[in-house]
């Protein structure tokens, strides 16, 4: 079992309500817990649930079918291809996603939902969640105001069904270059009033950068296309910076990408206590680059883990997250055992859940997972883990069992 930052061999768990209550070596825990059910794992590696802190489940498997040579155009590619699907093709993709988080041992998911269908599914599903409610918004009202009222932004969060415990509403203005600036300073008055997390794609291409900044752009042809007037795009030096003028940076916020960031960007991520999303593989398949990780990490800035989606990446496995993570970052110092605490700990930090998951001890709800036991023992465990692993044995939230 890996309990924080420790192994413990021939370990046991005690659960009481959907509670860790114990935890630590099993001859202990049996003693001091009598009459309790057991449930005997051999050759396993009881682990928390994988926090995927980036998805878009609604989509397809669409990478092969969308690739392009600049992200601009995988964009286009992307919107293209989406005037061909329906509600029942995002529907199937959802259903079929959610079997694969399950499978290869996520159990907590953020989620951004662009159609509608998403929610439902998790909620049967018994998955925890925090559900992002997409926000394109560009051109601007009459004025200077916004279509984004206080009215339209409470019907749009509430248009996610949330009777339940593990769900978590929230709010995902798509991009800077997708939502007015007054657009933004209202979903972040709203926020802010009704303690709404917000997830956003920033600093993820160059080409971002350069429209930010007044240059020619790749997403020239994405306002195009849209029907978009150029002088309603953001200017600012970076996207960092333009949110942290717009008064966006705060614990709120999870920033997804960060690809494109400056010292000073990096600075203004910590000093707002910013959350981020790092997506590796979504970040090669798209050619946007390498995020600086390290030095996220070198300033304690809370990094999680994500998939993104199957029209970015090739699959919604968290465990080829890490190994894509692993062989990028390691000639820059990043161990196994950190990218197993980003896919953890991480996410639940990320996500403001940090209180509730992310680790197996009592107090903390019994959202775990167990692995069969690495063939080869190189005495890093972790490493070993990432090695060879693909899919769970067994998967539990709140408790209650979603593979067994």
């Amino acid at each position: 079992m890996i309990q924080g930052s420790s192994v413990v061999s021939k370990a046991a768990i005690a659960i009481k309500r959907g509670f860790v209550i114990a935890a630590g070596p099993a001859s202990d825990i049996i003693e001091h817990h009598p009459g309790h059910r057991l449930l005997f794992l051999k050759n396993a590696v009881l682990l928390p649930g994988l926090v995927n802190a980036h998805t878009h489940l609604e989509l397809p498997p669409l990478l092969d079918t969308i690739r392009a040579d600049s992200f601009p155009d995988w964009v286009l590619n992307l919107i293209k291809k989406k005037k061909e699907l329906d509600s029942s093709d995002y529907a199937s993709a959802v259903k079929e996603n959610i079997r694969t988080l399950i499978q290869s041992g996520t159990t907590t998911v953020a989620e951004v939902c662009t159609h509608g269908i998403s929610p439902a599914h998790l909620k049967q599903s018994g998955l925890r969640s925090v559900i992002y409610r997409e926000i394109i918004s560009m051109k601007p009202g009459k004025e200077g105001k916004t279509s984004l009222s206080h009215h339209a932004l409470s019907r749009l969060l509430y248009s996610v069904p949330c009777r339940s415990s593990l769900i978590r509403r929230g709010f995902s203005p798509h991009a800077p270059h997708t939502v007015s600036k007054e657009g933004l300073k209202q979903i972040m008055t709203f926020s802010a009033a009704q303690d709404i997390p917000l997830c956003m794609h920033v600093a993820e291409s160059k080409d971002e950068m350069k429209m930010l900044q007044g240059k020619k752009s790749g997403f020239d042809k994405l306002y195009q296309a849209a029907g978009w007037d150029l002088s309603w795009a953001p200017r600012a030096h970076s996207t960092i910076e333009y949110l942290h003028n717009l008064g966006m940076l705060d614990t709120r916020l999870l920033a997804v990408h960060a690809v494109h960031v400056t010292d000073k960007d990096i600075a203004l991520l910590k000093q707002n206590n910013v959350s981020v999303a790092h997506c590796p593989r979504s970040n090669r398949e798209t050619g946007v680059g390498r995020m600086p990780l390290e030095q996220f990490l070198e300033r304690d800035i809370i990094v999680s883990l994500g998939t993104d989606s199957l029209a970015s990446s090739p699959s919604l496995n968290m465990w080829d997250e890490m190994r894509t993570a692993f062989h990028v970052h390691r000639k820059h110092g990043i161990t196994a055992e950190k990218l197993f605490y980003l896919a953890t700990t991480g996410g639940a930090k990320a996500l403001g859940l940090d209180k509730v998951i992310g680790t197996i001890e009592p107090g903390k709800k019994a959202d775990i997972i167990a692995v069969p036991i690495p063939q080869k023992n190189s005495g890093d465990l972790y490493s070993d883990l990432l090695r060879e692993t693909k899919s769970c044995i067994m998967s539990m939230v709140n408790g209650k069992f979603l593979l067994r």
